[in-house]
């Protein structure tokens, strides 16, 4: 059949036919579905045998899960038990960063303590503290002494960090076998925490 168009060739409407890229013809078309429906079996198979791996994974993974359920409730009740130690640590750590280093303070006392200069006594209560001491100088500088040892006790974070205050009480002088003495106190009240 002849077809006459006097279209330019870029107006023409493209029949479906030899000159089309889209065109098959129908014997090979006859070839196509049978690839088709090949590839989709094949695709099929393919997705059966993933999931049959994947179900025996899933089933040796359950198996282990189950003989491991002993182990579980063991290591469960061990955090049980641990979250409780832990709690009791956390209070006991509590009480003690409260509590006063009274070997610390004691030890500052000591190496503070300038020549000339000897405690008679020291008195801890719940909330006091109380030193009593005395002092010679053969210079006479007995008050010196004992201001420069308030002092440096008073500089001395280790030691004042737990005091509310800590206050020269009474010094009362006295003279034995020649040489003068001075007594004095030191008077504190602690910081409760």
């Amino acid at each position: 059949m002849i077809e006459i168009n006097l279209l330019p060739e870029e107006l023409r409407v493209m029949s479906r036919g030899k000159n089309s890229p889209f065109a098959i013809e129908a014997r090979y078309f006859i070839y196509l579905i049978p690839l088709v429906i090949g590839l989709l079996a094949a695709l099929h198979v393919f997705l059966f045998a993933v999931i049959m791996i994947k179900n025996s994974e899933l089933f040796i993974l359950s198996s282990k899960w189950n003989a491991l359920a002993p182990q579980r409730q063991a290591l469960d009740k061990f955090k049980s038990e641990f979250a409780v130690i832990n709690q009791d640590s956390l209070a006991i750590n509590q009480l003690v960063a409260q509590r006063i280093n009274w070997s610390e303070k004691l030890n500052k006392l000591s190496l503070g303590l300038p020549s000339g200069v000897w405690f008679e006594e020291i008195t801890i209560s719940k909330n006091n503290f109380f030193l009593r001491g005395s002092v010679v100088s053969l210079q006479r500088q007995e008050m010196s002494l004992i201001k420069s040892f308030m002092d440096n006790l008073k500089n001395e974070n280790a030691f004042i960090k737990d005091f509310n205050k800590l206050e020269l009480g009474s010094v009362q002088r006295r003279t034995v076998g020649g040489y003068e003495i001075a007594d004095f106190s030191f008077s504190g009240s602690l910081r409760q925490k």
